[in-house]
């Protein structure tokens, strides 16, 4: 019997090789490299821009709060306890810096009305979701009293200093205040009881709804400067500022009417 063996070409053997090789690749059977998690996204870093605004707390709360953040973290808080002859208003003042992911800051606390006395300190701690919500937690370790404030749109509509002109009025202390306003910001009038006064409003770098007051009172020779800031509800023609003295031991608060 003749028995003869005929060699795999090289071709053909790489050809075969070539098919297993392929045939490999495509098995079912293979495992895909390992795919990393993905990492936690990091939280935004806050910024005090985004704390600006006028924030309002909601109708019906115990307390009424009113709030102004300027761009730079300046905080102004008017609060308004109980109702009728019991009611108490509070100023907070404060300067927030970025502490972490949230704000901090010393704030200052005035207790309006006949008191004279130097206001309070007190921690303050607040978080931010810009243009929606505002938490403010004052007192020991930032936890004795919460103000939720809501973000209000008329943040963004631009003030114009012809928009506060006219002849103004409001209850201050013991007597009323009638001041003249002009349509370069300037503020002429007097009280009342005797007092005359003189001041500025100035529009701000942001061009936004708050502007910047700077009244002088003159009581029987005895002046006082008053800094802080004024808004304009335009829908119910009033007119609101909050202030304090230059050396910041007393804060004034006016609700003033055309």
């Amino acid at each position: 019997m003749n028995l003869s063996f005929r060699p795999f070409s090289r071709l053909s053997s790489s050809a075969l090789l070539a098919a297993v090789l392929l045939a490999g690749c495509g098995s079912s059977d293979s495992v895909p490299p390992d795919t990393p998690e993905p990492g936690p996204t990091p939280a935004p870093t806050p910024t005090l821009a985004a704390l600006q605004g006028l924030w309002q707390s909601t109708a019906g709360d115990a307390v009424s709060t009113s709030a102004i953040v300027l761009p730079d973290g300046n905080l102004w808080a008017v609060q308004v306890h109980g109702t009728g002859a019991s009611t108490t208003t509070r100023v907070l003042r404060a300067s927030l810096a970025v502490q972490g992911t949230g704000y901090s800051a010393t704030g200052k606390i005035y207790t309006l009305g006949g008191s004279t006395s130097a206001p309070a300190t007190a921690p303050v701690a607040a978080s931010v979701v810009e243009k929606t919500s505002l938490s403010v937690r004052v007192g020991a370790d930032a936890g004795d009293e919460s103000l939720s404030l809501a973000w209000q749109g008329r943040y963004d509509t631009s003030a114009s200093l012809a928009g506060f002109a006219g002849s103004w009025s409001a209850t201050l202390g013991p007597g009323t205040v009638h001041w003249s306003m002009d349509e370069q910001g300037r503020i002429t009038g007097s009280r009342t009881t005797g007092c005359t006064y003189t001041g500025q409003l100035a529009l701000r770098p942001e061009r936004k709804a708050v502007v910047d007051a700077l009244v002088q009172e003159d009581c029987a020779g005895v002046r006082t400067q008053l800094n802080g800031v004024a808004t304009l509800n335009s829908e119910s023609g009033r007119m609101s500022m909050v202030m304090t003295t230059a050396d910041e031991n007393q804060a004034v608060v006016l609700g003033l009417a055309r």
